[in-house]
């Protein structure tokens, strides 16, 4: 089994895997560093926006990243695929702006956004449609308007523990060249941070490596887990893993407007 969304299963899963999916995604935010690093990186880029009106969120997920950059805009829209997680978000935001579908069926009309996020998404769509993806999304941005793709670096621990277990073959450096390449280098701007998983218990780390492998296959495979994990990951208060995360920004420039117009 490999990341490649090629071989990763529907995102819409069954009852019972969907419940354990929500569990293990609890877990993870509550012994990781992620979202708080992750709050701090994007709002240095959104402290940067000419303007702060349109927010649109790809995968929002439970809205841990959503509802808290929604604070520092006038409108926030979110494209999430997951009906239960969508519900949530109406229910516990009713005035965002809700598609529950992917973004390759959403009609987004002549809406454009100031800024939109899509982190650990791309791992969803085959690679082969990155780029028209990312199209998509620099079509509905405003003129200075920022993108920011946030993907699992190759390197790393937790890179290490993909690699025992399947392949991570995500290729960033390959959408790197590809968005560089459309977009030009001076609107490309690369980051990375680091986030700090910690646990208590093996069983916990355990549940939150079934977690980063996505697949529920991987299950079968939970002695093997708690054997890689207390090998590697055992502290003397319990356990650690350091997942290291890059974030891609795309900068839209004045001259892309006025291409896109001249293409029309």
């Amino acid at each position: 089994m490999s990341l490649n969304a090629k071989e990763l299963p529907d995102i819409s899963v069954e009852e019972d895997d969907d419940a354990e999916y929500q569990r293990q995604l609890a877990l993870f935010a509550r012994s990781s560093t992620e979202k708080g690093i992750e709050l701090v990186k994007l709002g240095e880029i959104i402290g940067g926006l000419s303007h702060r009106r349109y927010f649109l969120d790809i995968g929002a997920g439970g809205g841990d990243l959503t509802i808290p950059i929604s604070q520092s805009f006038k409108e926030t829209a979110v494209v999430e695929p997951n009906a239960k997680q969508a519900s949530y978000l109406k229910r516990r935001c009713p005035h965002f702006t809700i598609y529950n579908d992917i973004l390759e069926n959403v009609n987004l009309g002549s809406k454009r956004y100031d800024f939109i996020l899509c982190s650990h998404v791309l791992y969803y769509i085959e690679e082969d449609h990155w780029l028209t993806t990312i199209e998509k999304m620099h079509r509905h941005l405003i003129a200075g308007g920022r993108i920011a793709i946030v993907l699992q670096s190759p390197i790393g621990e937790v890179a290490n523990f993909f690699n025992r277990f399947t392949h991570y073959d995500v290729n960033i450096l390959k959408l790197w060249r590809d968005l560089i390449r459309r977009y030009g280098d001076d609107a490309i701007e690369v980051r990375y941070f680091l986030n700090e998983i910690r646990t208590e218990s093996l069983d916990d780390i355990v549940t939150i490596g079934l977690f980063l492998l996505i697949d529920h296959r991987f299950w079968k495979c939970r002695d093997k887990i708690r054997q890689y994990f207390e090998l590697h990951h055992k502290m003397d208060d319990g356990y650690r893993m350091i997942q290291d995360e890059i974030l891609l920004v795309i900068k839209k420039r004045r001259e892309d407007v006025e291409l896109t117009r001249e293409h029309r």
